[in-house]
């Protein structure tokens, strides 16, 4: 009775002693967290392009890692129809990964402030990004953006293939009227993912309303009369005919050189039906000319960068 009244004491302790499996579990998150320097962790950003809009200063984002080590971030300005880039380059020597997030270190487009771009993955081979730039004053200044994965030639690509010429025509032609070639973002109600969109708007030809999603290789495009536009308390609506994407927009000229937009897609048989809706802004598209800053203002913003 003795050894058996031992052995339960003993297998109590024992089982007494043994950590539990939650505990098991944050000790070796803790562990692994610690332990996980970046210089100890190989390089895990695959070889790929992703794309996407950054909301703040309205940016198309073109992220490329390439096979040859010679990677790059690349900004398109979309309110001057992709006329206007920016890139930062970098190699595996500038990147750093962790059990969570790759950080890559770099400089901005002019090689002079700390960039620091963090790459968190999301939702199958999509990136949510941050971007930190270190000003001359010590402050950090920050933006988000998701980016989608790609496998044909990016969207600011294409474009530019198939539309520079047309929209440089027009820019030089329709500058103080409601015509002209529009370029700016649009987005979906109940969706965080932004998009492309522009709107070639000519006299006596129909217009065409044209929508990119990054990561998709092929644009909605849609169409309208100048004549079928109705005014009513200074704004401008038409139904649309094309790709199934909006049955109807309106149009707002606030400023001679912007427009705020709204569209609406329903049921052709049931046009009571709402299926979605959202809301746009688009920019005149100016010659590249008109977009270079003069020698006092370009003095200016340097100074503020550096101070």
């Amino acid at each position: 009775m003795k050894i058996f009244i031992i052995i339960v004491l003993m297998s109590l302790i024992g089982c007494t002693l043994q950590p539990s499996h939650d505990y098991q579990q944050k000790s070796r998150l803790e562990n692994t967290t610690k332990n996980s320097h970046p210089h100890n962790v190989k390089k895990i950003v695959p070889i790929g392009t992703w794309e996407g809009i950054s909301r703040s200063g309205a940016e198309f984002k073109v992220l490329k890692i390439m096979s040859n080590n010679q990677h790059s971030l690349i900004s398109y300005n979309i309110a001057s129809g992709m006329q206007i880039k920016k890139s930062v380059s970098f190699t595996n020597e500038d990147i750093e990964c962790d059990e969570f997030n790759c950080h890559i270190y770099t400089h901005t487009a002019d090689e002079k402030l700390p960039l620091k771009i963090i790459l968190t993955k999301f939702l199958d081979q999509d990136y949510l990004v941050t971007e930190a730039v270190k000003l001359g004053s010590g402050e950090i200044y920050s933006l988000n953006y998701g980016l989608k994965i790609i496998n044909v030639e990016t969207t600011p690509e294409r474009f530019i293939a198939q539309e520079t010429e047309k929209l440089t025509t027009i820019s030089s032609t329709h500058k103080n009227e409601r015509f002209g070639y529009w370029s700016g973002i649009l987005e979906i109600s109940n969706e965080d993912q932004l998009k492309f969109a522009t709107l070639d708007y000519q006299p006596g030809q129909l217009a065409t309303f044209t929508v990119y999603t990054p990561g998709l290789p092929y644009p909605a495009r849609m169409n309208f009369n100048p004549d079928w536009l109705q005014q009513n308390d200074g704004e401008l609506s038409t139904k649309l005919q094309g790709a199934i994407f909006a049955s109807e927009i309106t149009l707002r000229y606030p400023l001679n050189d912007l427009i705020q937009g709204d569209f609406e897609q329903r049921f052709e048989r049931y046009p009571e039906r709402l299926i979605s809706n959202g809301n746009f802004t688009l920019s005149r598209v100016k010659p590249l000319k008109d977009y270079k800053l003069s020698k006092s203002l370009t003095n200016l913003l340097k100074a503020l960068e550096l101070h």
